[in-house]
């Protein structure tokens, strides 16, 4: 998998007063590459909301296990 962490942080910028936030009121998948985040300023209480669109699809459990765990082989 070649996302890191830092990557995968959510931030927006405030349109109306140039605010910097650091976390959605809300987040919300609507499919498997897009999430809805909504956000409202402390300072200005402008809210708006951002969408995310992710590059790589979702991993599934199965897919997730052969990527971080090893094949052992008992003999």
């Amino acid at each position: 998998m070649s996302t890191s962490l830092a990557a995968l942080r959510i931030s927006a910028e405030c349109d109306r007063c140039k605010t910097h936030l650091i976390a959605p009121e809300w987040s919300e998948a609507i499919n498997e590459r897009e999430t809805v985040h909504i956000w409202s300023c402390p300072i200005c209480g402008n809210e708006f909301q951002t969408v995310d669109h992710r590059a790589e699809p979702i991993l599934s459990d199965a897919e997730l296990a052969e990527e971080f765990l090893p094949n052992l082989l008992v003999a």
